[in-house]
């Protein structure tokens, strides 16, 4: 279970593979539809400047993330969160841009 550590979303716009244990594809799709979520939380949240719920949601998406095999995921989540902790909002905005990107780009295999 392994997956590249995005680019920049402007550096490179091509599929992200992902390779996840095939025990976890009935997950797949819900965990997909959460992380989205998440993003929309985050996004929210930022507007709002409430870097704690953004502290909180990435910390979770960073734990579940890596769980899964998505370790792309639980990099960005993981500077979202060090971000968060210091009240960073340009990095924040970068990262959930990024993090966006990459949850549009991945393209699951099962193994």
């Amino acid at each position: 279970m392994n997956d590249a550590t995005p680019a920049p979303p402007d550096c490179d716009a091509g599929p992200i593979a992902v390779f996840v244990d095939s025990a976890f594809e009935p997950l797949i799709p819900r965990f997909m539809a959460n992380r989205n979520k998440e993003v929309a939380t985050m996004t929210e949240a930022i507007a709002a400047r409430d870097f704690d719920c953004i502290r909180q949601v990435a910390h979770g998406m960073k734990g579940v993330s890596g769980s899964y095999g998505f370790h792309g995921m639980t990099t960005i989540a993981g500077r979202v969160e060090q971000a968060a902790k210091v009240a960073d909002e340009a990095s924040i905005r970068r990262d959930l841009t990024t993090l966006a990107s990459y949850l549009a780009r991945v393209e699951i295999a099962y193994e």
